[in-house]
């Protein structure tokens, strides 16, 4: 459905996706040692289970990341401070890609969670006119971010 869409109205230069990931404030990496026969390995202590984290909030289409934000320790994304996020990337939108804001509709794809299913958030994204593009559950096709984005930011915070 999408790949015939695109061939009638190429769109995909349109998406905007979004995600959030906790971030550990320690970023220790364990590997494996190559001991000799009688040496004893060398002790490196396991993460505590309850260490502090920080979630981050990122927006970005092709062109590169459009806002990013980083939330209180502790504390979660619900449907205010996403609709609140909703508002400023739009806003960074209009500075960053004016014409993506300004001719072309943009569309926005992020997961079914909570917050982004809530009421206020549809409420939101009607009156900041972006449209919607449909995310299956669980589909890994379709969730760019943890797979190209967040990945290279794990792979840049090891042994920070």
């Amino acid at each position: 459905m999408l790949l015939s869409r695109h061939k009638s109205d190429p769109f995909l230069n349109r998406i905007i996706t979004c995600d959030e990931k906790w971030i550990q404030y320690d970023n220790r990496k364990r590997s494996a040692q190559w001991l000799d026969k009688d040496e004893s390995p060398k002790h490196t202590p396991k993460r505590n289970i309850h260490q502090k984290k920080l979630m981050v909030s990122v927006w970005w289409s092709s062109a590169g990341v459009i806002h990013y934000d980083f939330m209180k320790p502790g504390s979660s994304i619900t449907a205010e401070i996403y609709c609140n996020q909703l508002d400023k990337m739009v806003q960074k939108l209009k500075e960053k890609q004016p014409r993506l804001a300004n001719r072309s509709t943009p569309i926005l794809l992020h997961d079914n969670a909570r917050p982004h299913t809530a009421q206020m958030t549809v409420a939101k994204l009607q009156e900041l006119e972006l449209e919607l593009l449909h995310h299956p559950p669980y589909s890994p096709d379709l969730d760019p971010t943890d797979y190209h984005f967040f990945r290279n930011l794990d792979n840049f915070l090891i042994g920070k």
